[in-house]
């Protein structure tokens, strides 16, 4: 099957994928860039429905690539390919890998998710890095979690780079988007839902906790961490460190404590005290 060149940045489709990028309020509603082998494939695997594929002139040539292009070519998905200027011209990676993807992500809100019945959920509260929210996203899907959630004033988890920092598990694990904290926290009461936030140096050492029932982790901002004093009746957590070291990045403390909910959760009962510590 032939694949159709584009050879104009005028192309509409080139201008959407811009669009899309961009984030721009005028941007087709539901659509996210994907770019990358890996995150296409997640997209793939995951079901999500592909609208659109631009490939580089080289694309398809490894084994990998093909597999790829085989289980796009039988489906509705479009698939362009261009040179690799106009090519570079849609994507902000650096070094492209030559695949990018415009796929169809409905907006999920919380009345439309029931709790797993040992939940973990992550939310992400003013975090401003797209890497650092990918990032987390990503662990949050290896420590198996049921959802992740941002709230108003947290950078978009539909932004292409915290897709890419995500790994494509963007695809994989619901994240809702722009979820008041007030809504989040009753929905957590009325589901049962344990309550953690983090604290640089407040609060019970993050292995004291129980985080082995279903509960939430809330993670802030990188700099000035939960701000929101009305927060002051949620238990806090924190990281042991070594003298002198102020703080973690919030993408490593976030895998530090969403896979001490792991660990928690995969010993026998009678290694764990009434804490959920293991004794």
């Amino acid at each position: 099957m032939a694949i159709p060149q584009i050879t104009s940045r005028n192309n509409p489709v080139l201008k959407t994928i811009r669009l899309v990028a961009s984030g721009s309020h005028r941007a087709p509603e539901e659509l996210v860039v994907a770019e990358g082998l890996r995150v296409l494939e997640e997209a793939l695997n995951a079901g999500r429905r592909i609208e659109v594929v631009l490939i580089s002139d080289r694309f398809g040539s490894s084994k990998r690539e093909g597999a790829l292009l085989n289980a796009l070519l039988p489906g509705k998905v479009r698939i362009y390919r261009a040179d690799s200027q106009l090519f570079k011209y849609v994507s902000d990676v650096q070094s492209p890998q030559g695949a990018i993807a415009l796929v169809r992500m409905p907006k999920l809100s919380l009345d439309t998710l029931k709790p797993a019945q040992n939940t973990l959920i992550l939310y992400a509260c003013g975090i401003q890095d797209p890497g650092n929210l990918g990032t987390l996203i990503r662990t949050a899907a290896a420590a198996g979690a049921s959802f992740a959630c941002t709230s108003r004033g947290t950078v978009s988890p539909r932004n292409p780079k915290a897709i890419r920092a995500s790994a494509g598990l963007y695809f994989r694990l619901p994240v809702l988007e722009s979820i008041e904290l007030p809504a989040f926290l009753r929905y957590c009461k009325l589901h049962q839902i344990r309550v953690y936030r983090t604290d640089v140096m407040e609060g019970m050492p993050y292995t004291e906790a129980d985080l082995a029932p279903p509960c939430a982790l809330l993670l802030g901002n990188e700099g000035r961490g939960l701000a929101d004093s009305g927060l002051k009746h949620i238990q806090s957590l924190h990281i042991p460190m070594a003298e002198g070291v102020e703080s973690l990045n919030v993408a490593s403390a976030g895998a530090v404590f969403l896979f001490e909910a792991v660990r928690q959760r995969t010993l026998p009962e009678s290694k764990l005290g009434t804490s959920g510590v293991s004794i």
